[in-house]
């Protein structure tokens, strides 16, 4: 893992939400990130705030549901999963576990 590069997308992560924390791209990007630094309690509510703006990001809910799942929240987690497969009508796999890359 770079470390470096992390903090140089983290760092322009933040830019944009300084300019629009209204972002849930940016919210959603800074999850994904926290969750592969095992950043979990971080990443959901990351998570909630992307959810909060746009509740239709199917990524962002299996992001949520990965970071549950490693937390042990597994009702949760399943539930965040079953949201994300409902808004893709189950047409891609939802075992997008961005927390183990």
């Amino acid at each position: 893992m770079d470390y470096a590069d992390i903090d140089q997308r983290l760092a322009a992560i933040e830019k944009e939400l300084e300019k629009d924390l209204d972002n849930s791209e940016a919210w959603a990007a800074k999850a994904e990130i926290l969750c592969s630094l095992q950043m979990y309690e971080n990443a959901i509510r990351c998570c909630d705030k992307s959810l909060a703006i746009n509740p239709h990001n199917e990524l962002t809910w299996a992001t949520k549901g990965n970071a549950l799942d490693k937390l042990g929240r597994h009702d949760e987690a399943d539930a965040a999963f079953a949201t994300a497969e409902a808004g893709i009508y189950g047409l891609i796999p939802v075992s997008l576990n961005v927390c183990n890359q």
